[in-house]
């Protein structure tokens, strides 16, 4: 193959990676922030959406590893992206025509179950190309954080028009692109059936994804980024309840994915310096302040500067993770270990936000000091840690 083969077949799988991220984003980026706006149209209780919010991440502690290790062992990681994607479109077209709690609760069930494993999987897809084609996974993954403002902006704008429930239909479209983009893309060398078979057989993974370290570590960022359930759940009514717009809101989450985006474009010469685990450390202590603040913040202008913090709170400790997950778990099995970081996620983000509804209730202040205190413990586990979690990074190039 000639050099200008090579760079055009880099430069699409570049293309075909950020599109992926896009297309998912992009549906996640209604889902997040206007979801709980629909469930509160349907006149449920800040319970009862908390519990339903609360369900894909309680949902993907088991079904995340399951399915991520279905799709690892069948060598067919593409197939699998597309498979899921389409069974969570559907079953979103389900929930636009659902007005019942219980009805709601069980489609959201069924939905998560196969939501799950989207991300890890698109994640493991990308970086096992960075392994194996020397890509960047920061500017593929920002062009998904871009998707994710472009749909935050449409919905915050869309809803000052028309029903809430009409946004559950674009998440649809997002998920159908998605499922139709995965088919597209290249095979990697640990989708092939024997390599990956090859991987299922060898103890399945007990060197590598069952070493103490690797579980400190996924625990802290667990607990990190579970702090943003609070956000999650009750950011966007948090926020129309003090009188910021529609648009605002939109213009808000908006404003802390771009701040997401700057430490994936520019964090990648940071991380060769800090390290993954300085990364994610940086990350918990952001949180710590961002949810401390946050209450407090009940105007656009202040809104919009804890806003900004994002990028520490979750650019940081996400990107820590994901490099420090490529570097010590093997392409054959990286969607598994990124279905266990979900796990972990999922386990703490559903806990916290399942919290952040009772104490909302009561005190919507308390629910984010609630979070700060999430934040705290993903800290205090990485500082406890940090003489044995350096001698474990001592075995993984910083970069």
């Amino acid at each position: 193959m000639t050099v200008n083969n090579q760079q055009r077949t880099k430069l699409g799988l570049i293309i075909g990676i950020s599109s992926l991220f896009a297309a998912y984003f992009f549906a996640f980026g209604l889902f997040l922030p206007y979801f709980p706006v629909y469930l509160k149209d349907l006149a449920f209780t800040p319970v009862q959406i908390a519990l339903i919010v609360a369900i894909p991440n309680i949902v993907r502690i088991v079904a995340t590893p399951v399915m991520t290790g279905i799709s690892d062992r069948a060598g067919r990681r593409r197939l699998s992206i597309s498979i899921f994607a389409i069974v969570c479109a559907v079953a979103f077209g389900v929930i636009a025509n659902v007005n019942t709690y219980a009805l709601m609760v069980a489609v959201v069930v069924v939905m998560s179950i196969f939501l799950a494993p989207l991300q890890p999987l698109s994640d493991a897809y990308a970086y096992e190309a960075v392994k194996s084609r020397g890509l960047d996974y920061g500017v593929m993954r920002s062009w998904g954080s871009a998707a994710f403002i472009a749909a935050t902006m449409f919905g915050g704008w869309y809803l000052g028009l028309f029903e809430s429930v009409q946004l559950v239909y674009f998440m649809v479209v997002g998920l159908v692109v998605m499922a139709v983009l995965s088919l597209q893309l290249p095979g990697m060398p640990s989708e092939h059936r024997k390599a990956a078979q090859g991987a299922a057989d060898e103890g399945h993974a007990k060197g590598e994804l069952q070493r103490l370290e690797l579980h400190i570590v996924l625990f802290a960022g667990g607990l990190t980024l579970g702090s943003m359930a609070g956000l999650f759940s009750f950011g966007s009514i948090f926020w129309l309840s003090h009188g910021i717009s529609d648009t605002n809101v939109g213009l808000l989450w908006s404003a802390g994915v771009l701040a997401e985006i700057s430490v994936f474009l520019l964090g990648g010469r940071l991380l060769g310096r800090i390290g993954p685990l300085g990364f994610m450390l940086i990350g918990a202590i952001g949180g710590i302040l961002r949810w401390i603040v946050f209450p407090h913040a009940d105007t656009f202008g202040s809104a919009l500067v804890v806003q900004l913090m994002h990028g520490v709170n979750f650019g940081m400790t996400h990107l820590g993770m994901m490099a420090f997950l490529a570097e010590v778990v093997s392409g054959k099995r990286l969607g598994t270990a990124q279905g266990l970081s979900q796990t972990y996620i999922g386990l703490f983000t559903g806990v916290a936000g399942i919290t952040a509804g009772w104490i909302y209730e009561v005190n919507p202040t308390y629910a984010f000091y609630a979070m700060a205190v999430v934040a705290a413990g993903g800290s205090i586990v990485l500082g406890l840690f940090w003489a044995r979690l350096r001698r474990f990074s001592g075995e993984v190039p910083a970069g």
